[in-house]
C-alpha cells in the first residue's frame, strides 16, 4: 500500500532514514538474537512500549522550564498510565505477559537509547512525535488501523501545542527540532522492522506519512 506524499524507493529512502538510522540498520542483527519470534508477541510488545512512553513522560518532569509545565506533565502521566494499564489488563487475560514483554524490551529500549533527549525540547518532541508513532505502529499491527488511544491523543496534543508555540517564536529551535524529528522517525521505523515482519515496507510508508503530517502541523519541513 502506498500513501500519498511518500514513495518508497532509492530516492525517498534517504529522506526517511537518517544517517543514524542507516547505521542502525547495518547492525540490526545484534537486535535479533534475543527474539525467537517477536512478531508473535506484538500485544506484549505494545504493553511494554506503553510503559516505556510513561517513563519518557516521567523524564520530562525534571527538565520542565516552568511550574505549569510540570503540572501538565504530571496530569498527562496519569493518562498515559491509564493507557498502559488498559493494555496490560487485556494481555493478562491470556496469561503472564512478562516473558514476552522482557523479550520485546530489548529492541524497544535500544531504540530509545539511540534518541536520548538532550533537553526539554528534544524530550517534548519525542513525546509528541515518537510516542504517537509507536502507538500507531502497534495499533496497526494489532487492530489494523492507526487510530491512537484517547489518552495517547491527549498527551500528544498537549506536547504538539507546546512545541508549535516555541517553534513559531524561535527559528533556531525550529531548525534543530526538524533534524531531531528525522531521527525520531528513523527509530520508529526500526521498530516497524523489528515487529512488522512482512508488513514492514507498508508500515514504514504509513509511519512516514503520519510523521509528515505532524511536521507540517508544527510548521516544520520534513
Amino acid at each position: 500500500m502506498r500513501i500519498s506524499g511518500f514513495r518508497a524507493g532509492p530516492d525517498s529512502a534517504d529522506a526517511v532514514k537518517s544517517p543514524y538510522y542507516q547505521a542502525v540498520r547495518q547492525r540490526s542483527s545484534t537486535l535479533r538474537h534475543v527474539q525467537a519470534d517477536l512478531t508473535e508477541s506484538r500485544a506484549a510488545a505494545a504493553v511494554y512500549a506503553a510503559l516505556a512512553e510513561f517513563e519518557r513522560l516521567a523524564a520530562l518532569l525534571p527538565l520542565a522550564p516552568a511550574l505549569a509545565d510540570r503540572m501538565a506533565v504530571a496530569q498527562l502521566m496519569s493518562r498515559q498510565h491509564a493507557h498502559y494499564s488498559e493494555l496490560l489488563e487485556r494481555v493478562q487475560a491470556a496469561g503472564d505477559p512478562q516473558p514476552a514483554m522482557a523479550a520485546a524490551a530489548v529492541p524497544i529500549d535500544e531504540a530509545r537509547r539511540r534518541v536520548e533527549s538532550a533537553d526539554w525540547w528534544d524530550a517534548l518532541a519525542a513525546v509528541a512525535l515518537c510516542g504517537r508513532l509507536t502507538d500507531e505502529l502497534f495499533g496497526e499491527l494489532l487492530h489494523g488501523d492507526q487510530r491512537a488511544d484517547e489518552d495517547v491523543d491527549e498527551v500528544s496534543a498537549w506536547a504538539m501545542e507546546r512545541l508549535r508555540a516555541a517553534i513559531a517564536a524561535d527559528s533556531v529551535l525550529a531548525a534543530r527540532l526538524a533534524m531531531w524529528a528525522r531521527r525520531l522517525l528513523g527509530e520508529a521505523i526500526v521498530l516497524a522492522r523489528e515487529f512488522g515482519g512482512e508488513r514492514y515496507p507498508e508500515l514504514a510508508d504509513r509511519l512516514a506519512a503520519a510523521h509528515e503530517r505532524r511536521m507540517a502541523a508544527l510548521g516544520l519541513s520534513n
